[in-house]
């Protein structure tokens, strides 16, 4: 009989440190899971999406200031500019290594953007003819 509750002892040590281990095991893994799922170097076209406030500096005062719509339909992107002097749906629009890029025609010019977004704010640059302007802005959070 002693011999057998050695043996029970023994298996109920060894279940508990089994436990032990399988805990810890799924916690890391859910740690893990969230870092990854949160890290900024992995961001695709849903990082993008949602309507966002925008500023440009050095550029006439109809561009200097607007919102872009960011939206994917049937695995579409799109981009629409609203600008003071109106809308303009972008053309070429793209996420290439976390950028995303795209063309406006302003009054015949050809004005290429290019975006990063980090949580709620984006930054980039528009290059046209005349230059290369810095953009930035924020995520524009409607009233549902």
């Amino acid at each position: 009989m002693g011999n057998f509750k050695s043996i029970v002892n023994f298996g109920f040590v060894v279940y508990i440190m089994l436990l032990g281990f399988s805990s810890h095991a799924v916690e890391n893994a859910n740690q893990f899971a969230v870092g990854v799922r949160n890290s900024p170097l992995l961001m695709g076209e849903e990082n993008f999406l949602g309507n966002w406030k925008y500023s440009a500096e050095n550029v006439p005062y109809e561009y200097a200031k607007g919102i872009l719509f960011v939206s994917k339909k049937d695995g579409v992107l799109k981009v629409v500019a609203a600008l003071r002097g109106g809308e303009r749906i972008a053309q070429e629009v793209r996420v290439e290594d976390n950028t995303l890029s795209f063309n406006l025609n302003l009054e015949g010019h050809i004005v290429s953007v290019s975006l990063n977004v980090i949580a709620d704010k984006i930054s980039g640059k528009a290059s046209s003819d005349d230059g290369v302007f810095q953009l930035s802005g924020e995520r524009r959070l409607d009233p549902e």
